[in-house]
């Protein structure tokens, strides 16, 4: 989340000749608009920095506005997301740098995996924007019975099928199957069984999280914004309510 702040006093300067709820109005005004043209601006600065960002992560950002009673204007990122992880959650490293968390089908993968953290594999099928497909973990999840609706995991009619198909590995009742170190027994990965002898890696787990270096600085483009659309935004502002006040 990141305030928007101004320096309200040439404000209430300009508009001393009004109304005190006047005064309040226009610098709501301002304000909400300097958060909107902020949003614009990250969503150019993620388009810049990611490399062909999904419509979800470019909306990731929303503007509270500020009201004539509560002059603060806030920009915060999505916490919910009817499928996979918020965006205010997975862009968390992006902004500040550091591991990412767990995704969700890597927690519902977490009784198999040990809780580790996965990357796509060979077979993995990966979508237009880089990203493994959403339907292709759900298929995973429901093939090894993990879905968090025990109503949606594989049902015994696709069991038969895949077993008619010869496409139940060994040891499991799906193509989909957790392979293990030889070693120690740690799972390593999600593998799937295409046919006689061919076996080909879907995930791979790994028991670190994923690091990264900070690359959408928010804090820099909403003050950047600020700096350099403020005065104008003000003085509109402060036009807006003068033209009112004398209709």
């Amino acid at each position: 989340m990141f305030t928007i702040k101004v320096d309200m006093k040439k404000v209430q300067n300009s508009l001393s000749d009004l109304s005190d709820h006047a005064i309040k109005d226009a610098s709501a005004f301002a304000l909400n608009k300097l958060a909107k043209q902020s949003v614009f601006a990250l969503q150019a600065e993620m388009k810049d920095v990611f490399d062909n960002p999904t419509p979800f992560t470019l909306n990731a950002f929303y503007s509270k506005p500020a009201k004539p009673n509560n002059l603060a204007a806030t920009i915060q990122a999505k916490d919910y997301a009817p499928k996979g992880t918020p965006a205010g959650e997975y862009l968390k490293p992006q902004i500040f740098g550091g591991d990412r968390p767990l995704k969700k089908f890597e927690k519902a993968l977490a009784p198999l995996s040990g809780g580790q953290y996965a990357v796509p594999g060979p077979g993995a099928r990966i979508n237009g924007y880089g990203n493994m497909s959403q339907g292709q973990i759900i298929q995973i999840l429901s093939r090894l019975q993990v879905m968090r609706d025990p109503s949606q995991n594989v049902a015994v009619k696709t069991l038969n099928r895949l077993r008619k198909q010869k496409k139940v590995a060994r040891g499991a009742q799906t193509d989909y199957f957790v392979g293990r170190d030889k070693g120690n027994g740690r799972p390593t990965g999600i593998y799937q069984l295409m046919g006689k002898g061919r076996v080909v890696p879907v995930l791979f787990f790994i028991p670190r999280a994923p690091s990264y270096h900070v690359r959408l600085k928010m804090q820099d483009v909403v003050e950047d914004v600020v700096a350099r659309k403020a005065p104008g935004v003000m003085a509109e502002a402060i036009g807006k309510a003068v033209a009112k006040a004398f209709k």
